[in-house]
């Protein structure tokens, strides 16, 4: 059965400023009560909520609630937090745009996504990936061109 926008205002109290779901009503068995939280963080930090047998995210749930559609695309928290589930921290967005909004990598040295430093050349490489593919966006004299590079690329995506 798939989750209406009716059965879902009919169970779930939803605060798009907090981003916090909680329930309306009493859960048959008792396993929750009227005004009790929604919902567990999972171990990828996202939180889920069990609605009429079946597990949603609750970024998802929070999209569907309040736009009355389920989202396009990909959920995409903007802040990075993923139990960050305030409407205004979401945003539907493709896959590749999603990812474009990833944290830095363990070995990043130069602070920015897309930016590395060549020792051999001593100078800044700038470089995006779209859809899976990595493109070149030029080798820079300076960190900051080499961010201006990297930014501008994202801008067009």
């Amino acid at each position: 059965m798939t989750l209406t926008h009716e059965r879902l205002r009919q169970l779930l109290l939803y605060d798009p400023l907090t981003g916090v779901f909680t329930w309306r009503q009493e859960k048959i068995k008792g396993r929750h009560t009227c005004g009790a939280s929604a919902g567990h963080v999972d171990a990828s930090g996202y939180c889920k909520i069990s609605v009429d047998g079946q597990k949603y995210y609750a970024h998802r749930l929070a999209w569907f609630y309040h736009y009355a559609c389920w989202p396009a695309k990909n959920i995409d928290h903007i802040d990075r937090c993923r139990s960050n589930n305030r409407i205004s921290n979401l945003r539907d967005v493709s896959q590749s745009k999603n990812g474009l909004n990833g944290p830095l990598r363990r070995n990043n040295a130069s602070g920015f996504t897309g930016v590395i430093y060549d020792g051999r050349r001593k100078n800044w490489v700038a470089y995006i990936t779209i859809a899976r593919k990595k493109k070149h966006l030029g080798s820079y004299r300076s960190l900051e061109l080499a961010c201006k590079a990297r930014k501008q690329a994202e801008a067009r995506q």
